[in-house]
């Protein structure tokens, strides 16, 4: 009974002595797993405080960088500012101003900008007033020519016909001045009818857009193409008849006025000059040898400096023209004064002028007409009564691509060929006494070709067809011609 007893008793210590251990293991694991999970979660508190504050020293140092980049950007302008100020005092104190973009070379950028060719453009649209920045800016063209005309007593063979230098000045922000320097045919002493002279030389003071004056020896305004007739602009050699007989280009006078541009419309602009000057034209030469008659029209009565070769007698002078939009400007003008030395005849010449531009396409033209007062003195000295002359010119412009890729150094994009044609008439006679026979009318057409390396620089050929309704014999004088003209 004994033993039964103690088996009973060992048999219970075997069953509760494990469990008990058993939920002993049970409670140390879960302590262990509590205190891990609290160190997890004090560890993630010290991280999101750790990120808390690293978020918040980088919004500071950002706000820092912009308190030092304005704190920078204020010193700088500041610093500008103080720059700006002591130097336009000191421009003030040396009596300069310096505009922020000179007036003449902006002039000159504009039909650069306008994609517009140079015979839009007038005496401040040459194209070196583009590539210098100085107040005074020096440059000119050349021109040089072959000719070969069918008449053998032409003048055949090689001529250098004009040198040209300008120098064209924006002495302050309103004074400007502008000059041409000629030397015709190699200079005096160069042969032929060599010379030298100021083509113009002007002094312009400009006030505002719609009014400025000018004074000096002008370029008279009459016709457009007096005021851009230089060789590298022109795409034929010879200038058209009726500049030649009727506007005599180059036609300078001394004299002054104004000028200035209004803008009617939104795309409309308006030019206009105006000026009162010695008079150009004289009826007869200092010998009294005529100088308005059948062969040279007005170019002969042309004066110059000196009061011998003036007639004396006040002239006024003006044009305006009127471009509705880019690419068309139309322009009228007029010219009037005595011509002899009894201020007893008038002669005035009006002209009118346009220049169409489409794409690479342009058609221009210009007339003009000499209304001559002749009394008796005058008709007896041979002078003859009313001109006419005019002149319509197509060209286009174009650059076949196999040249180009052929010879890209040669023909570059800044490279270009020009079709042209000109046809003019010229009538320089006037009509007999019943207003009936046409006298002297020359007729000229003129097909030519040219080649362009760069816009400033020109290879010209072409062909003169020459046609005269005239009381002589007919004469075989068309020509060949080649000629190169360039600007500096």
């Amino acid at each position: 009974m004994r033993y039964i007893c103690f088996f009973v008793v060992l048999t219970g210590m075997c069953f509760f002595i494990p469990q008990a251990f058993a939920q002993s293991g049970e409670a140390e694991l879960k302590n262990r797993v509590d205190m891990l999970e609290n160190e997890l979660k004090e560890i993630k508190d010290l991280l999101k405080n750790q990120l808390s504050r690293d978020m918040q020293k980088d919004e500071e140092i950002a706000a820092l960088k912009n308190q030092l980049a304005e704190q920078t950007a204020a010193m700088s302008m500041k610093a500008e500012s103080v720059q700006t100020t002591n130097e336009t005092e000191e421009k003030i104190v040396a009596g300069k101003e310096v505009e922020k973009e000179l007036y003449l070379s902006k002039k000159s950028s504009e039909i650069v900008e306008k994609d517009l060719a140079p015979s839009f453009g007038g005496v401040y649209t040459k194209p070196f007033l583009r590539r210098y920045g100085r107040n005074t800016y020096v440059g000119g063209y050349m021109d040089f020519e072959y000719r070969a005309p069918e008449d053998e007593d032409s003048a055949h063979g090689f001529t250098q016909k004009r040198f040209i230098p300008f120098i064209y000045s924006d002495i302050s922000d309103r004074v400007k001045l502008a000059t041409e320097i000629e030397f015709e045919y190699g200079g005096v002493g160069g042969g032929r009818s060599g010379e030298v002279i100021l083509e113009f030389g002007t002094i312009d003071f400009l006030v505002t857009e719609w009014i400025n004056w000018r004074g000096g020896y002008l370029l008279t305004p009459l016709g457009k193409f007096n005021l851009v007739h230089d060789s590298p602009v022109q795409d034929l050699t010879d200038r058209p008849l009726v500049d030649q007989l009727i506007i005599p280009s180059t036609l300078t006078d001394l004299g002054m006025g104004f000028f200035g541009t209004l803008y009617p419309t939104e795309l409309g602009k308006l030019d206009y000059e105006i000026y009162i000057t010695d008079g150009v034209f004289k009826g007869l030469d200092e010998e009294g040898n005529v100088s308005i008659g059948e062969s040279n029209g007005l170019r002969s009565a042309k004066g110059g400096y000196y009061d011998d070769s003036y007639n004396k007698s006040p002239a006024v002078v003006g044009r305006v023209s009127f471009s509705p939009f880019i690419g068309l400007d139309v322009g009228a003008s007029s010219y009037t004064s005595r011509y002899d030395e009894n201020n007893d005849n008038q002669l005035t010449i009006s002209a009118l002028d346009f220049t169409y531009q489409r794409g690479s396409f342009e058609f221009l033209g210009e007339s003009a007409y000499a209304f001559i007062e002749t009394d008796d003195f005058a008709k007896d000295s041979g002078i003859t009564d009313d001109m006419w002359g005019y002149y319509l010119e197509a060209r286009y412009h174009f650059m076949p691509l196999f040249l180009r890729d052929l010879s890209p150094q040669l023909f570059s994009e800044n490279s270009t060929f020009t079709g042209v044609l000109r046809w003019d008439q010229v009538q320089t006679a006037g009509r007999d006494d019943d207003f009936e026979k046409v006298h002297w009318l020359r007729s000229r057409i003129t097909p030519g070709i040219n080649y362009r390396y760069t816009e400033d620089t020109v290879f010209k050929v072409d062909y003169q067809i020459n046609m005269e309704d005239k009381d002589m014999p007919d004469e075989a004088n068309n020509a060949f011609l080649f000629s190169v003209a360039t600007y500096f």
